[in-house]
């Protein structure tokens, strides 16, 4: 008898211990379940938090930037677009956080019912970069009179012709199709004109004399659109002007590789039959497609001559510069014209004539940053006599 009570004794112990190890491996992995799911739940509303308030801190910095434009338009009437505020006004959280700090900062956190008043801590930061469209070549003006076509097109046909971007060519693109600068900047033209047929076209005609007054795109025979029939999912040119640069890839031959290398170049929101504003150009690469554009200096941008053209055109930028630095001004068309004509190249009078006389439209990227979030907005602005136009408005 004591044997078996021994036993059942020994028993119940041996099932509570299991009951007990069972209770405790439930309750580990409830335990551990349940702090998962906390972290989890904390992680998401924290990137809500982030998300929000990155959002918002773009829209601070798209707002800084509109305001700086409104007053840009102020001064390009006044002074004919030679102060460049965009250019002399960092839109910069750190900035907004250096004007509110201090003794006088200080008074400004609190107004007169004790409600906190200033920026104090953003919880984030916030950058925007503004970019003059008119230091961009229009696509658009492909199809506009003429005077504006001719030059617009042999641009194009140099800078998309220059050496350096020669391998782009060699190789078929996405479609299987082999294509040449000439080819791309013929795409683009039938994809904007109303007719439909390919129209003539002679680059080497165009480039030798841009200014001639020439009619760029003659009437063609083949139809446009039997560059994209034989696609595995056709389309037809749309006979209209871009609406965005990013519609430039619906384009025979404009892939991703020349959208990385062109995309920052090219705009289709300024004044289609106007040139490009000379005193907005800030990028080498344009400059020197102006300049090797103009017939007058074909020789220095050959092989031998280009090493001097690019030495003039880092001259050129460090006055530019300069000039911005202790004059708060950059260069008119004419300090522009009479600087390079003093170091070898020229513009021709007619691509002068046709320039725009100031910007009015910009594009803005507008940065938020909180956390492990970034927002980006970005927009196109044009100032008008009514007020500021939006473009053009995305969110990322």
């Amino acid at each position: 008898m004591r044997g078996t009570a021994r036993h059942n004794v020994k028993s119940e112990s041996g099932l509570a211990l299991l009951m007990v190890l069972v209770t405790v491996a439930v309750l580990a992995a409830i335990v551990v379940d349940f702090a998962y799911r906390v972290r989890i739940e904390v992680q998401i509303a924290a990137n809500v938090r982030d998300s929000t308030r990155a959002h918002y801190l773009a829209r601070s910095a798209m707002n800084l930037s509109r305001l700086v434009l409104h007053y840009q338009g102020i001064q390009d009437r006044l002074t004919g677009g030679v102060v460049k505020l965009y250019q002399l006004i960092p839109i910069d959280s750190d900035l907004a956080g250096a004007f509110s700090s201090g003794d006088l900062a200080r008074a400004w956190k609190t107004d007169a019912s004790g409600v906190k008043t200033g920026f104090e801590d953003l919880g984030g930061s916030f950058h925007a970069e503004i970019t003059d469209e008119y230091g961009k070549i229009n696509v658009n003006a492909l199809d506009s009179i003429t005077s504006i076509a001719a030059p617009v097109a042999a641009q194009l046909l140099t800078m998309i012709g220059n050496q350096q971007y020669a391998r782009m060519f060699e190789e078929p693109d996405a479609d299987g199709q082999y294509n040449t600068p000439a080819d791309i900047v013929l795409a683009m033209h039938d994809w904007i004109d109303a007719d439909t047929t390919i129209d003539a076209f002679n680059p080497d005609m165009l480039l030798a004399a841009p200014f001639a007054q020439a009619v760029v795109f003659g009437p063609g025979t083949a139809a446009e659109d039997s560059r994209y029939d034989m696609l595995d999912d056709p389309y037809q040119n749309k006979n209209n002007p871009f609406l965005s640069v990013d519609e430039l890839f619906m384009v025979r031959g404009v892939g991703d590789d020349f959208m990385d290398a062109f995309r920052d170049r090219l705009t289709v929101y300024t004044d289609p039959a106007l040139l490009l504003n000379l005193t907005s150009v800030n990028d080498p690469v344009t400059m020197i497609t102006l300049l090797c554009m103009q017939p007058e200096n074909v020789a220095l941008c050959t092989e031998q001559g280009l090493p001097q053209l690019l030495e003039v055109i880092s001259l050129f930028f460090e006055f530019r510069n300069l000039l911005q630095m202790t004059t708060f001004t950059v260069p008119n068309t004419q300090a522009i014209q009479a600087f390079f004509q003093s170091q070898g190249p020229a513009f021709n009078a007619y691509f002068l004539k046709n320039l725009a006389p100031f910007s009015d439209t910009f594009s803005v990227d507008a940065y938020g940053e909180a956390g492990e979030v970034r927002v980006k907005i970005h927009a196109v602005l044009k100032n008008t006599a009514s007020g500021q136009e939006i473009l053009y408005w995305r969110e990322e």
